[in-house]
């Protein structure tokens, strides 16, 4: 009775301390520009001895409907540690027929493996040839039948897509379907070059005029790529001269294509005669297993997907959560079902929210700060089991929280652990902050319809001032970090 006692009144003190400083946060708006959507939520602190519960000490706009943006990871990691579990693992296996140094019938079946690379595809081709393989008979056959649908989600940007963070989703990945380079804008050159390596199987043509920002304002003109048949690129318009080359990448517009000029160039490394077409199939494959690659274990998966925000991985589980669900083709439409059902069994309703993909760049997504609220409870009360806190960003340290701006001083480094997520006009984090008084608090933020107006500067007199978002950000942890 004395412990519960005590327990309460501890709770009771923290929650009044919580309520006197709840007109803290409210007024920080005043730092955005007029027009900006927040929506937040702020939990009870608890410490390392106690479980989260679930009472709030402050939210606004908390049932509001907003664009998460890869927020929305933090749901699909939940799924797919629940239904998937950590010991998942990516098949991607080759299939024929085995006679005396001839392999016929050769058949890939790829299962959306977003870890497999060419240096993989290589050692399942070593492999085949240590087996005494010399030839292949007939045709390659690639099999898809893994997903079915589009490669996108419905709502993604269509000017995103030749960018390697909204490459994709394909049930064929190999390099993460993206290609890096770089492009040359020095001030003395009238036309910026590329450079793409010489053994990526892509061709790009540079059209990019080299201009000063006067002209590059005055024309309109910015960079932008065109896609071409073949994985070929033409990138065109005007940009500002630099010493530094500007990194680029590109992602991968046929899969297909882009795989079928690595695994001939590889064959002839691997001294496997081949003469035959590289062919698509979506058919269930009848022939013989011969070599099979696992990926990673999930575990390891989904840690990269939620530090880098990686789109690839949480559309390609989001797709796989779908196929193993309802024990078909995966694609959006069966992974944002199975998605709903998998939560609703551990009471998490997402009935009144809008699921679209897995990675957040959909704009048809639509998620209150409440949901995101009841996920993150959801995901704190059962960490020993489901460990994802340990793959969210820390403000300061690692993933995309290391460089976020606002939060890199000595009393914000280290002390936010969240999933963030940016789109055009939006900025969202979920996680929960480590106070001066060594309590955790879950927390949702979420800011939209952010069109911050463009600020002259002094260059003489004024240093370079902070946009009106990374002053909130500031603003809203140093509060909490200080008051909880």
């Amino acid at each position: 009775m004395l412990r519960t006692f005590l327990y309460c009144t501890t709770l009771y003190f923290i929650s009044m301390n919580a309520n006197a400083n709840t007109d803290e946060i409210a007024p920080l708006e005043k730092l955005l520009p007029p027009g900006t959507n927040v929506a937040y939520i702020i939990g009870q602190p608890f410490n390392a001895t106690e479980k989260i519960n679930s009472n709030t000490i402050n939210q606004h706009n908390a049932d509001l409907l907003l664009t998460p943006a890869s927020t929305q990871k933090l749901l699909t990691a939940l799924a797919a540690k629940l239904y998937l579990t950590d010991e998942y693992i990516f098949k991607t296996s080759l299939h024929g027929n085995i006679y005396k140094q001839t392999l016929s019938e050769m058949e890939f079946n790829f299962t959306g493996d977003p870890t497999f690379t060419r240096k993989d595809l290589r050692k399942m081709l070593k492999q085949l040839k240590a087996k005494g393989i010399t030839h292949i008979n007939g045709d390659i056959t690639l099999n898809q039948s893994r997903f079915n649908g589009y490669n996108w989600g419905n709502g993604q940007v269509w000017n995103d897509q030749a960018v390697c963070y909204a490459t994709q989703a394909s049930a064929l990945v190999i390099n993460s379907n993206c290609v890096l380079g770089n492009l040359k804008r020095s001030a003395e050159l009238e036309k910026a070059t590329v450079y793409i390596p010489g053994y990526e199987p892509i061709v790009l043509t540079s059209q990019v005029n080299i201009v000063t920002k006067e002209q590059q304002k005055a024309q309109f003109c910015d960079l932008e790529v065109t896609r071409h048949p073949d994985n070929n690129y033409t990138l065109f318009g005007c940009i500002t001269p630099s010493k530094r080359n500007l990194p680029l990448s590109f992602a991968i517009s046929e899969p297909t294509t882009y795989f079928t000029a690595l695994l001939k160039a590889e064959l002839a490394q691997a001294s496997i005669k081949f003469t035959g077409q590289v062919v698509e199939s979506h058919k269930t494959i009848k022939t013989a297993e011969v070599i099979n690659h696992q990926s990673p274990p999930l575990a390891e998966i989904i840690a990269r997907m939620m530090k880098e925000s990686d789109n690839l991985i949480a559309d390609i589980l989001f797709k796989t959560i779908g196929a193993e669900y309802f024990q078909q083709a995966g694609n959006y439409r069966n992974g944002a079902k199975a998605m709903r059902l998998i939560l609703a069994e551990k009471d998490i309703s997402l009935a009144s929210n809008v699921i679209a993909d897995g990675s957040g760049l959909s704009r048809h997504n639509l998620v209150s700060a409440q949901t995101m609220f009841r996920v993150l409870e959801y995901v704190i009360r059962h960490d020993d089991e489901l460990q994802l806190l340990d793959t969210m960003p820390i403000s300061g340290v690692d993933g995309t929280l290391q460089y976020r701006r606002g939060l890199l001083t000595k009393k914000l480094t280290g002390k936010i652990v969240a999933k963030t997520g940016s789109l055009k006009g939006l900025s969202n984090l979920v996680g929960f902050v480590k106070t001066e008084k060594n309590h955790m608090v879950p927390f949702v933020l979420m800011v939209s319809g952010y069109n911050p107006k463009t600020i002259e500067q002094d260059k003489h007199n004024k240093p370079r001032q902070a946009s009106p978002l990374t002053q909130y950000s500031a603003a809203f942890f140093n509060t909490i970090v200080s008051t909880y």
